[in-house]
C-alpha cells in the first residue's frame, strides 16, 4: 500500500507547474476514475485490470472546457476529444486501453484550449510546454490541472497446495489463508509464496502469475529436526526413548526436544549409559562414548 502512495507522491512533486492544479484557479476540478481498482492481496494500489478504468468523471464548479492528454508507459500521449462541462454534473471521459503505468493530466479552462500538439509526446516535459504555450494567452486562473495516475496489468490466479493440514500461506508476505487455498486476482509478473506450520520448515518459492492461467504451488513441508551423533570406541547399541535406533557410529535426524539416550556396549563386562541429550534444531549434537581406566562413559560434546 505505502509503495503506491509513495510513487504518487514522487510523481506529483516531479510534474512540472503548468500541469499541476493552479493555486489561483478562477474554477474547481474533480476528477475520479468512473471503476474502482481492483484490490490484490498483495497490496498495490490504483491498480486496474486490462484495458483500465474505462472513463474518468470529471467535473467542475463552473461552465469550462476540458481536454484531456493520455501519457501511456513507452507509449506517445493521445490526446482526447475536448468537451464542455456543465456545472455541478460529473461527465464521462472515455479512456484509450493502456498497459503499465498511466498518466492523465486533465486540463479544464474557461475558454476552450488547443492542446493537439501534445499528440504523440513521450514525456510530461513535452506536454507541460503545450499546455504552457496554449495557456499563455489566457487571463491569470482562467485553467487548471487535474493529474490521474494508475496502472494496467493482466490478472491470473495462484493455488496453493500444502503436505501437511493447517499451514499459514502468504504472498509477498500478506496473509492469504489456510491451505489449500486460491488467491484469485494477481497482477501478473513474479511473488513470493511461503507456507509455514509451527514444527516445520518455512517452505517458500518464487512464482511467476501468467495472464488468465491458474500457476500452482505443492509446498512440501518438513519436519525442523536437529541431528543427534552417536559415537563409541567400541562396538554398542543405541536406543531413543526405549526404541533401537542402531548400532554405533549412529547419525539420527530428530525433532528438538531432550530425549532418553542409552548406549548398551556390545562387551556386557562395560555398564551401559543412559543419558538425557537436548537436540536443538538444525544443529549436531555430538555423544561420544569411551571407555578411560576400564570404565565406559559417554558425554555430550
Amino acid at each position: 500500500m505505502w509503495a503506491g502512495l509513495v510513487l504518487a507522491g514522487l510523481l506529483s512533486g516531479c510534474v512540472p507547474a503548468p500541469l499541476r492544479a493552479q493555486p489561483d484557479a478562477l474554477l474547481q476540478l474533480r476528477v475520479t476514475p468512473a471503476a474502482p481498482p481492483v484490490q490484490p492481496v498483495t497490496g498495490e494500489q490504483g491498480l486496474y485490470r486490462w484495458p483500465g478504468p474505462g472513463a474518468l468523471l470529471v467535473a467542475s464548479d463552473r461552465a469550462a472546457f476540458v481536454t484531456s492528454v493520455v501519457l501511456p508507459q513507452g507509449a506517445g500521449a493521445a490526446v482526447l476529444p475536448a468537451a464542455q462541462l456543465t456545472p455541478g454534473t460529473a461527465q464521462p471521459t472515455e479512456l484509450p486501453a493502456t498497459l503499465g503505468f498511466t498518466q492523465v493530466f486533465t486540463v479544464a479552462s474557461l475558454e476552450p484550449l488547443d492542446l493537439g500538439g501534445a499528440a504523440g509526446a513521450r514525456s510530461v516535459r513535452e506536454i507541460s510546454r503545450v499546455v504552457e504555450a496554449a495557456a499563455a494567452s489566457l487571463p491569470r486562473g482562467a485553467y487548471t490541472v487535474a493529474t490521474t495516475t494508475y496502472r494496467t496489468e493482466q490478472f491470473g490466479t495462484l493455488s496453493v497446495r500444502a503436505s501437511q493440514p493447517g499451514a499459514q500461506v502468504r504472498v509477498n508476505d500478506r496473509p492469504v489463508g489456510t491451505a489449500p487455498v486460491v488467491v484469485p486476482d494477481l497482477p501478473q509478473g513474479q511473488v513470493t509464496v511461503s507456507v509455514s506450520l509451527g514444527g516445520y520448515q518455512t517452505f517458500t518459492q518464487r512464482v511467476t502469475i501468467r495472464p488468465d492461467t491458474t500457476s500452482e504451488v505443492e509446498a512440501a513441508l518438513r519436519r525442523v529436526t536437529g541431528t543427534l551423533s552417536v559415537r563409541s570406541d567400541v562396538p554398542a547399541s543405541v536406543l531413543i526413548e526405549g526404541q533401537v535406533a542402531g548400532d554405533t557410529p549412529v547419525d539420527l535426524n530428530l525433532r528438538p526436544g531432550v530425549f532418553a539416550v542409552n548406549v548398551v556396549p556390545t562387551d556386557r563386562t562395560l555398564k551401559a549409559q543412559n543419558i538425557l541429550v537436548r537436540v536443538n534444531a538444525s544443529r549436531v549434537t555430538a555423544l561420544v562414548c569411551s571407555v578411560t581406566a576400564g570404565e565406559y562413559g559417554c558425554g555430550v560434546r
